[in-house]
This record gives structure tokens, C-alpha cells and sequence, in this order.
């Protein structure tokens, strides 16, 4: 995924990784989680862009409420960017469709985004300021 990202914005971002090698297996549809993922990293490197710098990294968690449901084990993937941040005036709108803060976007990607991961019965969340944007990935590894 990171490899997509390069090609497509070459030499003007840096991506750090930190995985936890021990997560668990999950169960969902591969082929949508890696498009969800996907379109959050190309936002942040629209975002940073030039010579931004992205973050990505895996962890356990534990006790956590997913959609509703208690989970008590889960993987979070987050992805973190040094970007300029959400605008204030879509924040609380970025994964409805159309919704975009960048001239010329489609406001589909984090719309798409949402809708795969809750599809495999995860969620999204985000955190953002200037300088600083944060997107939570988290899957339950439960029924």
C-alpha cells in the first residue's frame, strides 16, 4: 500500500511504518480494507504534499466498543500525516459524500473509506489540527 502511495507522489513524501508483527489474523473482505486504507493514504498524501511526512503504524487493543458492540480485542491502524489539517467548516462532514476540502476533489474517497470498513464491521475515526491529522482504522478480531 505504502509502495502505491510512492509511485504515485515519488521523492516528495516520507512514510514511516511501525507494525505490530503479532496481530492477530483478521477476518473481512481484503480486497476492501486495502481500498479503504488506500484512499485515507492517498488523502494524506494530497495533503502533505510537497515533503509531508506520513505515518503509519498497527497496535492491539483491548475493550473496545465497535459500532456499538463491545469488542475485547481489536487492531487499530492509524494513519498520521503532518498536512495542513481539515478546514474547521467540513470537519464534522468529511465522510459524507461529495465533502471535500481539497479544489478539485471528489469527496468519495473517505465516504468510500467508511462505508468498507463498517462493511467488515469496523470503524473510522479522526482527529485532526494544522499540522496534524489522525485516522483510526479499528477492526474487531471477534465474531
Amino acid at each position: 500500500m505504502i509502495h502505491l502511495a510512492q509511485a504515485e507522489y515519488p521523492n516528495k513524501i516520507t512514510f514511516h511504518e511501525k507494525f505490530d508483527v503479532s496481530l492477530p489474523d483478521l477476518t473481512g473482505d481484503k480486497e476492501q480494507l486495502i481500498q479503504a486504507v488506500l484512499n485515507i493514504v492517498r488523502n494524506a498524501s494530497q495533503a502533505v504534499m510537497p515533503d509531508g511526512q506520513i505515518m503509519i503504524s498497527t497496535e492491539i487493543v483491548r475493550k473496545v466498543t465497535i459500532l456499538k458492540k463491545m469488542c475485547p480485542l481489536a487492531i487499530r491502524l492509524t494513519i498520521l500525516d503532518n498536512g495542513p489539517g481539515i478546514p474547521e467548516e467540513i470537519k464534522s462532514k468529511i465522510f459524507f459524500p461529495l465533502i471535500s476540502g481539497r479544489p478539485g476533489g471528489s469527496g468519495l474517497g473517505l465516504f468510500i473509506a467508511q462505508k468498507l470498513i463498517n462493511e467488515n464491521r469496523g470503524n473510522i475515526v479522526v482527529n485532526s489540527d494544522p499540522g496534524r491529522t489522525m485516522f483510526a482504522i479499528v477492526l474487531p478480531v471477534c465474531s
